[in-house]
């Protein structure tokens, strides 16, 4: 069990898009923690109650922590959990937790040796429609599955080039996020079978992506499309033929569920507040959290993939 008692002193690192959307706003509205420090080289001001440093080696010597939620690119992630875990600090990492799945095998264990918790937070793996979900999937298996995941990069994170470069994963950044559904409501393991990706000049990673799964029951009939260069609205969308001939659909990330076109469930993002809920109880119980599913999945399509070369990303060249 944690020692820690009262609100859990937390400085987040790193300042993008995800941290200011998500990660600040719902730490500042928490009962479970105090949002204590950021660190970012080029942030200029910090949130209203917290302290700003340049890096987290600064805000580890500076503030009082407990824990720290890293936001950064996954590239650099590696080292600064491990600092922070030798600095005695539970760690949350912001999907996908680390370059590779042996990173988060070892950060998972230096946890373990510093009584630590170690929290990978698949953030859509709380979505409200997830639960519901895995058990109608539980009950009445599926036969078949379509992911559709559709976004615009630039809308979401506008001028970022890290996701083009090894590590960054490109369209997987937001494909692992559909991964991180299927892992948490299928009723067994799903392996990668053919992976097609489209790849930019000049970029390392893809922008378009198709790929074919098999499980132990059904070895055709799950696809999965990824679209990063998609105009217009967002598709989330995970549909699934039920062996009764039943369609399940989740849809808006996972905000949404419907049977045979009957809602189930309509809500509004929730998934962070629920995320920073469970960190708070691995924290108080003395656990970790280290799921590595959906980044094995993400890894498998990589080594399986054609590559099919494309024009650079809207003009723009990242080398």
């Amino acid at each position: 069990m944690s020692s820690v008692s009262g609100p859990i002193r937390i400085g987040v690192v790193g300042a993008g898009q995800i941290a200011r959307v998500q990660h600040i706003p719902t730490l500042q509205a928490s009962r479970d923690f105090a949002l204590v420090a950021l660190a970012d080289p080029v942030a200029k001001e910090a949130p209203e109650g917290a302290m700003l440093f340049p890096t987290m080696e600064a805000m580890l010597a500076g503030a009082e922590l407990d824990a720290v939620a890293l936001c950064t690119p996954p590239q650099i992630r590696y080292a600064l959990a491990r600092q922070a875990l030798e600095a005695g600090l539970h760690v949350l990492l912001e999907k996908p937790p680390a370059q590779t799945v042996s990173e988060v095998r070892d950060l998972e264990e230096q946890a373990g040796r510093a009584g630590r918790t170690l929290f990978a937070a698949w953030h859509s793996m709380f979505s409200g429609a997830v639960e519901p979900a895995r058990r109608i999937l539980a009950d009445t298996p599926p036969v078949a599955m379509q992911v559709v995941w559709k976004e615009d990069c630039e809308k979401w994170h506008p001028g970022v080039d890290w996701f083009w470069e090894p590590g960054g994963m490109g369209v997987f950044d937001p494909g692992v996020n559909a991964l991180s559904i299927v892992v948490a409501t299928l009723p067994e393991p799903i392996f990668v079978r053919t992976a097609s990706f489209a790849v930019p000049e000049t970029a390392q990673t893809p922008v378009r992506a198709e790929l074919s799964f098999a499980t132990a029951s059904c070895a055709e009939g799950f696809s999965m499309s990824l679209d990063w260069d998609h105009r217009g609205d967002e598709t989330w969308s995970i549909r699934w033929t039920l062996a009764d001939g039943r369609t399940l659909l989740l849809e808006r990330g996972g905000a949404a569920l419907s049977l045979d076109g009957d809602p189930l469930l309509a809500e509004q993002d929730q998934e962070y507040a629920r995320l920073y809920a469970h960190f708070a109880t691995l924290i108080r119980e003395g656990r970790s959290d280290a799921e590595v599913r959906p980044l094995q999945l993400a890894t498998d399509a990589f080594s399986l993939a054609r590559i099919e070369p494309t024009a650079p990303f809207r003009g723009r060249r990242f080398s």
